[in-house]
């Protein structure tokens, strides 16, 4: 199962808006097939492990990190080709919450005799398609926080200076989660302070993480602009000269809501309900939800960032931590409305450390896995 889980992870950069999904065949204690799931409308996992098994697999076993699809979508029914090829046991780290499955592929293989063995690393499965799970089960998608900051909680110098806090092996890591990402989303006035690309550098990952990656489907994340008033000239900001871009402003008009409005080719105005004079993120994220995006990345500065902390939107946080202390006057990280009493204060559970040469990565989750 851990093999499997290993392949599923590389379905992460372009399994959108599946999940990633591995599937390792095994008869008489050796692998005899293995494969993942690469992009929608693609071969799902355990077809791919059939394929390399060259469809010889009577009697094994397949180790499957999420429960075999049960539906006719874009590909045939994944359970029924694992009766169809006569394999004995069927071992899975976890069910499928999705609607058209969650538990109909349990009882498809079980129906035909083949011996179905659940929950097995399932923590490790949930967590990997921790995104997957909460969209597909409800109306908003996973968020993802990212800070970069220094050891007293400073993101900039009281001048704005920022660049650069923390150091290479952290903008790296920083690159890695926005090709996991289906979307960015930042604010306007991180847009005019840093006039950033908000792209996807594959150019600059290492021989070793291309290679986990399907070329052939590599994608730049959906960039999400948060500009109430609608201020930005878009040929001024690099960040709307590439890829899809959605420029969300605020109106007072309800007959606006979600109005849509195609600048260029690059770039869609959407229209948002504004919440205490801000474009209002719920309706953001609930938009985002009906574009079947999985996660959101968060990147932006202390306003936006605590805005989504705050308003109960963040699942996880990456905080990216140097060594430098930038002293009172930095400007901060965060603005967090205060606690009542430590009972009832925010919390985040703590779900790995890194150390990234002289920084340190720490990734918070706001549920246990």
């Amino acid at each position: 199962m851990m093999q499997a889980l290993k392949l599923a992870s590389c379905g992460l950069y372009t399994s959108y808006p599946n999940p990633p999904v591995g599937c390792v065949i095994v008869r008489d204690g050796k692998v005899i097939g293995k494969g993942y799931h690469h992009k929608a409308g693609q071969p799902h996992a355990e077809i791919m492990a059939l394929k390399d098994a060259n469809y010889d697999v009577e009697g094994a076993t397949a180790y499957v990190t999420l429960e075999p699809c049960s539906h006719y979508g874009r590909t045939p029914p994944c359970a029924l080709k694992l009766v169809e090829m006569k394999v004995a046991r069927v071992v899975v780290a976890a069910g499928d919450p999705n609607p058209q499955v969650c538990g109909k592929g349990f009882e498809i293989l079980r129906n035909a005799g083949i011996e179905v063995v659940e929950h097995v690393l399932e923590k490790k499965s949930l967590f990997l398609n921790r995104a997957f799970f909460k969209s597909i089960t409800g109306d908003y998608p996973y968020v993802s926080v990212k800070v970069g900051m220094s050891l007293d909680a400073k993101t900039a110098l009281s001048n704005g200076q920022s660049k650069w806090i923390t150091n290479e092996k952290c903008r790296a890591k920083v690159q890695d989660i926005r090709a996991k990402s289906d979307c960015i989303i930042t604010g306007v006035n991180t847009v005019i302070a840093d006039n950033p690309q908000m792209n996807v550098r594959y150019e600059n990952f290492s021989r070793k993480k291309l290679a986990k990656i399907d070329k052939e489907f590599i994608r730049q994340p959906l960039k999400v602009i948060l500009d109430t008033k609608g201020i930005l000239d878009l040929n001024k900001y690099q960040i709307f000269s590439s890829g899809n871009v959605l420029w969300v402003n605020g109106t007072d008009s309800k007959d606006k809501y979600l109005a849509e409005e195609k600048i260029n080719e690059h770039v869609t105005r959407l229209l948002v309900p504004l919440k205490d004079g801000h474009t209002d993120i719920d309706s953001v994220l609930r938009y985002l939800g009906t574009l079947k995006i999985r996660r959101v990345m968060v990147e932006a500065g202390e306003k936006l960032t605590s805005a989504f902390i705050n308003q109960n939107f963040c699942d996880e946080i990456y905080a990216f931590v140097s060594g430098k202390m930038l002293g009172s006057d930095g400007q901060s990280a965060f603005s967090i409305e205060n606690a009542l009493n430590l009972d009832s204060c925010r919390q985040f559970y703590l779900h790995k450390c890194k150390k990234l040469g002289s920084d340190a990565l720490l990734h918070f989750t706001s549920v246990q896995y």
